[in-house]
């Protein structure tokens, strides 16, 4: 059969040198959705740690008589979490002595790409406690 074809295209037909080229084409989109998806979970645990953190600092502001309120810390957090999370809800009580506050965080707010719809549906609960300092 290569007798047949003209000179150039026996040579293109030998040649194997392109053939990882395909198998590099089919796996690239493999790749790129497992990137994507380390990006956005890296995202939604460094976007958790910053909500901890801030939370945190309520509990301390209560705790210690810088916040007066209930209804004071949980705009304190909402004010703070406004640029990361528009969407979160904050709730905050007093117990026994001990000032408990919980952020809820949608996944999507904290997400780079969005591309991972299973990622839409899950909301982060963070919580922390601390005494109340007298």
């Amino acid at each position: 059969m290569s007798s047949l074809l003209p000179r150039g295209l026996r040579r293109f037909y030998k040649k194997d040198d392109g053939t990882a080229t395909v198998e590099a084409v089919l796996w690239l989109p493999i790749f790129f959705a497992l990137f994507g998806l380390m990006t956005d979970a890296a995202m939604i645990f460094n976007g958790h740690s910053r909500v901890l953190r801030i939370v945190q600092d309520a509990n301390r502001n209560l705790s210690v008589g810088r916040l007066e309120t209930t209804v004071e810390t949980e705009d304190w957090v909402v004010a703070r979490l406004a640029q990361l999370s528009p969407n979160a809800t904050v709730s905050t009580n007093i117990v026994a002595g001990v000032a408990t506050t919980t952020a809820m965080v949608p996944a999507t707010d904290l997400e780079a790409l969005g591309m991972f719809g299973a990622l839409n549906s899950i909301t982060l609960a963070v919580t922390s406690q601390q005494f109340i300092e007298f």
